[in-house]
């Protein structure tokens, strides 16, 4: 499908938050209690997680976060480095509209700790995962670059196996935006740049998702042989070995990897399989909705969840950015123009490194 730049951003951004928010309602639940229930989520419904207004549409944490790395990307006029996105969030950071994790990250920040290493400690999840797109964004066509920016990135409210897999993601989304990519090339990019761990999680999953006829015969399969267990329990819940909650991005990446095959990158189906797959499904549907949606475009979206999600939203861009203009669309218009800043200072690059490489004049080199 031809895209221009703009909808292939766009469409990045705006499918990552449709997932979310399509998702939300139904995180944690396994997806046998989503089928018995809904059958498919393909319409948004209220929630209540505790970090939003939880009207249908709108986001939770995962795009909130996400936000705030675009805004230290914007601010900035390129790529990022932990320092600069810790300074967003000292600035910007509303902790009301976070889970546990970034509350604590948060306070280290506060106290002076080096946002490098940050993360190392914190409870493993999918924190970095859900937010990480931008990376990808801003390193258009350089998915080896994308993949060391998001690990720094990650480095500071993740660690171990979350932040690896987080980098997996930027690399893929950094592919998945050019005009020629194929759900395949993207596959093979998640393959690539990825390390030990996270790349033995997505050929055991693929193995599944290759004999599977379609999502749910997929499900049935990885919920039987694949589910992470490692979640830590909290005391007051209880344990069972039938049945635990949600799942890191050892979980998350691989499934997300699944859904885009099985559904041969149509962005529409992406999101509802990824929303109604269970377990921590709203970041689940919030990788694959920015994967497939820089693979298609915003105007391969649905435009009655586009226009939903924009409305539901205006709260959050009006507390963080105080302006009735802010949204995913302006978000991705600005992020467009630092891609051109950094073409820019690629071509300065390039007339230096020819500078370089030109022989004095009247001098011959020798070998």
């Amino acid at each position: 499908m031809s895209k221009t730049l703009f909808e292939a951003v766009y469409g990045c951004l705006i499918g990552g938050a449709i997932g979310d928010a399509l998702g939300a309602p139904v995180e944690g639940w396994y997806f046998h209690e989503i089928r018995s229930k809904y059958g498919k989520v393909e319409h948004f419904m209220p929630f209540d997680n505790g970090y939003s207004t939880g009207a249908p549409g709108c986001i939770t944490d995962d795009t909130t976060l996400r936000h705030y790395l675009c805004l230290a990307i914007i601010e900035k006029g390129g790529r990022v480095t932990p320092d600069d996105f810790a300074r967003m969030w000292l600035k910007k950071l509303n902790p009301k509209r976070f889970w546990t994790n970034e509350r604590i990250v948060l306070q280290k920040l506060q106290a002076g700790m080096n946002p490098w290493d940050s993360g190392r400690g914190t409870i493993p999840a999918g924190c970095a995962t859900m937010a990480i797109a931008p990376i990808g964004i801003v390193n258009i066509g350089d998915p080896e670059q994308a993949y060391q920016d998001a690990f720094n990135i990650a480095s500071l409210n993740q660690d171990g196996v979350n932040r690896d897999a987080a980098a997996t993601v930027a690399a893929a989304v950094a592919y998945a935006l050019l005009p020629e990519a194929t759900v395949e090339d993207v596959l093979e990019t998640m393959f690539r740049y990825s390390s030990f761990v996270v790349k033995r999680a997505l050929l055991l999953t693929m193995d599944l998702a290759y004999a599977s006829r379609n999502v749910d015969e997929f499900a049935e399969k990885f919920y039987q042989k694949m589910l992470d267990w490692t979640w830590p329990s909290p005391p007051d819940k209880g344990w069972s070995k039938d049945h635990y909650f949600s799942g890191s991005s050892l979980e998350i990446v691989p499934v997300a990897a699944a859904i885009l095959h099985l559904c041969k990158g149509e962005v529409n189906s992406c999101i509802i399989e990824g929303a109604s797959f269970g377990r921590d499904c709203d970041t689940i549907a919030n990788v694959v909705g920015h994967l497939a949606g820089a693979l298609q475009g915003v105007s391969a979206i649905r435009e009655d969840w586009v226009k939903q999600c924009e409305e539901a939203n205006r709260e959050f861009f009006e507390e963080v950015e105080g302006s009735p203009d802010a949204n995913f669309r302006f978000t991705a218009e600005r992020l467009v123009q630092v891609i051109e800043k950094e073409g820019a200072r690629l071509q300065e690059r390039l007339h230096l490194l020819e500078r370089l490489f030109q022989p004095e004049r009247g001098v011959v080199r020798q070998r």
